[in-house]
Order: C-alpha cells, then sequence, then structure tokens
C-alpha cells in the first residue's frame, strides 16, 4: 500500500489556498494512478486509515471549509480513542461544522433531499431536565405508541447498521445541564449496560419498533460542542474525564486569509466522499486491545506517571480510565500522523490539553501553584519558566527522571 508523505503534506500547510487546492489535485490525482486512492473512489474501497487527514483535509478545502492538520489528527484521533468528544472554544470557528463535515463524509450518501439516518443534529434546548428529548417517552394517551426523538432513532438504526459509523451531533450541549438529560448516556458509554426505555413487551414510533431497552451500539460516536458565556453551565469534572476536550482558536492570519475571500462552506459537496473509510473507522475504534504503541511504551508510562504524581500532590490526579484512553489516544495519533519524528511530543501535549487540563478547576489560590508546576514540567527550556524554590519543597522536581527531555505543550508553548 501507498504511505503518505508527510514532507509533502507538511509543505501543503505553508502554500496559500489556491496553490494549496491545486497541490491537493495533483497529489489525489497521483494517488489514484497508483493505488484508486482518488476521492472518486473512496466510496467503492476500504482504505487506509494514514490517508483519511490528508483526504478529508483535501476534501473540506474544496468545499470551503479550511481546518489545520492538528485539529484535524487531534479530533480523529479522539474519536477513535473514544466515542465521545467534546468541541470548545471560540463561538463561530468551525466547531459545529467539523463535527458536520466529517459525519457528512464519512457516512454513506443518500438521495438529495432525503435525510440523512447516519448521523443527526440535535440542537439542546435550555430547558432540557431529563433524558426524555435524547431517548423519548411513551405515549401515556395512547397505549403501545412511544414518541422517539432523532437521538433514539440515530442508536436503533445504528444497531441495525453495526459496520457503519453513526454520528450524534449535540450542538450547544451546555444550555442544560448535561448530567439531567445525558446521565444515561454517560453511563452507558462506560458500563455497557442497557440503557431502559419502557416497561412492555414492545411499542412502536410509526413504523420503528422500540424495544424495552437498548445497548449503545459501538458504532456510535457523540460529539457535542459547547459556548461558555453567561447562559450555559459549566461540565463537572466526571463528565470532562469521559472525552476529549478540544479547544478551537483562531489566529490572525487565518482571518486575514478567509477574508481575502470569504466564502460560506458547502457541507453537501462532502456527501459520502469518505464512505470507504467508514468500515475501517468503526473496526479500530472497537478493538479494545489498541493500546500506546510498544516502541515509546516506557516513554509514555513515564511521563504520564511524572504528571499523575504532580497533579497528585495537589489533589488533582487522574485515574484508570483517564491512563487507558490517553494509551489508545497515542497508538491512533501515531496511526494517522504517519509516525514523524516528533509525533510523541505532539501526541503527548494533545493528552495533556485534552485530557489533564480541562478538570482543573477552583480559585487562583489553588491553581496557581500546579500550573506554574505543570508549565514548568512541561517547558524545554526556551520559555523562560524556572522552578521556584517554594515549588521545589513542595514536590514538584522530577528526580523521579534525572535527564529528563521536558515535554513543550502548546498551552504555554
Amino acid at each position: 500500500a501507498r504511505r503518505t508523505d508527510w514532507k509533502t503534506v507538511k509543505d501543503l500547510l505553508l502554500l496559500n489556498k489556491s496553490d494549496f487546492l491545486e497541490k491537493c489535485s495533483e497529489i489525489t490525482k497521483s494517488v489514484s494512478a497508483d493505488n484508486s486512492h482518488s476521492v472518486e473512489s473512496l466510496k467503492k474501497n476500504e482504505l487506509k486509515l494514514l490517508d483519511a487527514v490528508i483526504h478529508f483535509q483535501t476534501a473540506c478545502s474544496e468545499a470551503e471549509i479550511i481546518f489545520t492538520r492538528k485539529i484535524l489528527l487531534c479530533f480523529l484521533s479522539s474519536l477513535g480513542s473514544k466515542r465521545f468528544t467534546i468541541l470548545t472554544g471560540l463561538a463561530g470557528s468551525g466547531k459545529t461544522k467539523l463535527a458536520q463535515a466529517f459525519s457528512q463524509w464519512i457516512c454513506p450518501a443518500v438521495g438529495e433531499g432525503e435525510e440523512n439516518p447516519y448521523y443527526a443534529l440535535v440542537p439542546v434546548g435550555a430547558d432540557w431536565m431529563g433524558n426524555e428529548n435524547i431517548l423519548g417517552y411513551p405515549n401515556g394517551l395512547k397505549p403501545g405508541e412511544y414518541i422517539a426523538k432523532p437521538a433514539l432513532e440515530l442508536i436503533l438504526h445504528a444497531k441495525d447498521h453495526p459496520d457503519t459509523p453513526h454520528f450524534l451531533i449535540l450542538d450547544e450541549m451546555n444550555l442544560s445541564h448535561v448530567e439531567r438529560y445525558f446521565a444515561d448516556i454517560l453511563s452507558a458509554i462506560e458500563s455497557g449496560a442497557p440503557i431502559p426505555l419502557h416497561r412492555e413487551t414492545t411499542m412502536t414510533a410509526g413504523e420503528l419498533n422500540v424495544p424495552p431497552s437498548v445497548v449503545l451500539p459501538e458504532n456510535l460516536f457523540i460529539i457535542g460542542t459547547v459556548n461558555v458565556d453567561e447562559t450555559t453551565y459549566m461540565f463537572s469534572p466526571k463528565v470532562l474525564d469521559r472525552a476529549n476536550v478540544i479547544e478551537f482558536r483562531m489566529a490572525q492570519s487565518e482571518l486575514t486569509a478567509f477574508l481575502s475571500a470569504p466564502k460560506a462552506p458547502n457541507l453537501d459537496a462532502l456527501n459520502g466522499l469518505g464512505e470507504g473509510y467508514g468500515t475501517a473507522f468503526v473496526a479500530v475504534a472497537k478493538n479494545k486491545d489498541i493500546t500506546v504503541p510498544a516502541d515509546v511504551q516506557e516513554k509514555f508510562a513515564a511521563e504520564l506517571a511524572l504528571l499523575f504524581g504532580l497533579l497528585q500532590k495537589h489533589n488533582a490526579e487522574f485515574g484508570y480510565r483517564v491512563a487507558y484512553e490517553a494509551a489508545r489516544f497515542m497508538h491512533f495519533y501515531k496511526e494517522l500522523s504517519g509516525a514523524p519524528d516528533d509525533w510523541f511530543n505532539d501526541a503527548m501535549d494533545a493528552v495533556i490539553v485534552q485530557k489533564l487540563l480541562p478538570k482543573l478547576h477552583g480559585s487562583r489560590s489553588k491553581l496557581e501553584g500546579l500550573l506554574e508546576a505543570l508549565a514548568w514540567l512541561c517547558a524545554d527550556g526556551t520559555s523562560g519558566i524556572s522552578l521556584s524554590a517554594s515549588l521545589r519543597r513542595k514536590g514538584c522536581a522530577t528526580s523521579q527522571n534525572p535527564g529528563r527531555k521536558p515535554l513543550r505543550t502548546s498551552l504555554w508553548a
């Protein structure tokens, strides 16, 4: 199989938009001639996930949707390692568009004007107090009838099509308390236990048969988008512990490039282009044996243990779940990035920012020392951060791993 030339990919990111699209088109034609990996062939062939990022980024660019390769790597690696991902950050920066774009790209296309049963965009209401807005409820006025909701219809459809990815996109997820309307789903993601729906033998919602309970299908991926302002609720640590949290930011250069030729995104242009990746994506996401690559296992364990020890001194340590999901993330990041020389530090950077930092909360007096210690631990010696004597007395030194080259994480890089 043809291996993507990631030096070429890095060169692509330095081009302007028109040259970028022209170069991507040349690569697509070349890949097509060698291995039938052109965009047109994606619907017919199961392709290696190694090529998914460049193909998805190319398709998005042609549809006037621009995402950095780093965001796409983190997004796809997060979905592969855990089927619950939260997108947060600046309003209008593309969080919902990324979720929609990937869903339409990798899911099978349907006829024009038809509703795609493989994904659902569900706007969360500010008045959601229970799970009936997600799972529906029995009709108290008509025995045997069930009032289904789009999320439940998607779950049941995913159960009937186990090899095809399905996506539940919860827009403005924190307009209501997540624990109130989503507790059943959060529990089922971890336990795999059936979610009770009703107590009858069977009920119907139109032509849909609704069973008494349903097990959350492993081919269902949940993406929540989040804005933080005075109208929203903060996530509790137990919710953040169950997800990868990806923050969207915008640089002035990105806005300037957009303003040179502003255009509305064309999501319909993505329909089904990445369908050939669907089965492979579901298969690897289901594989519970996937863990950190063997060649970096000791290094990964040392780094994570070092971070655990520091966080534990401030009563902010993480558990087995975070460690397991971080190990899986490392595997997917390596595979999807093509394993360039700096992949490990980039992947660890993402683990820290997506899995460890979001759960930190509290007053300045509680967090200031911890954040300073983390900054020192992750700096590479060029950021001007030095460890004060008071922090050394708190046990923040790296004596557990002398000679270790510190990470440089994007939070303070």
